[in-house]
């Protein structure tokens, strides 16, 4: 579960890095909205994730059922750390990249 929630996440920069990039370069929207996107993007699958268990949790405490596994529950912090560390490398690395470009086409009205 674990590698495919990384691989779900490095997936998703992936492909909102291009995407946002070329929209950036091409004047569809600025350099500070292509890093604000990109964060959402990129933070959006840690909310998931933390709001799941946080779900599982409540479901558990509301019907007294044991559904979250021990190895689950154990691993829920460092899985975090390590989405929290992937969204927060990549955000950075795409607002440098935007920082450094020179000269942005505006939009032809």
């Amino acid at each position: 579960m674990l590698l495919v929630l990384l691989v779900g996440s490095i997936a998703l920069q992936i492909w909102a890095w291009r995407r946002l990039r070329g929209r950036v370069v091409a004047g569809d929207v600025t350099r500070f909205g292509g890093v604000v996107r990109y964060g959402g993007w990129a933070f959006a699958p840690l909310l998931l994730y933390v709001g799941f268990f946080f779900g599982l949790v409540g479901l558990e405490e509301l019907s007294g059922a044991a559904i979250i596994p021990e190895p689950v529950g154990r691993a829920t912090l460092p899985v975090a750390a390590l989405l929290l560390g992937v969204a927060l490398l990549g955000s950075l690395s795409f607002s440098i990249l935007c920082a450094l470009f020179w000269r942005v086409p505006r939009v032809k009205a």
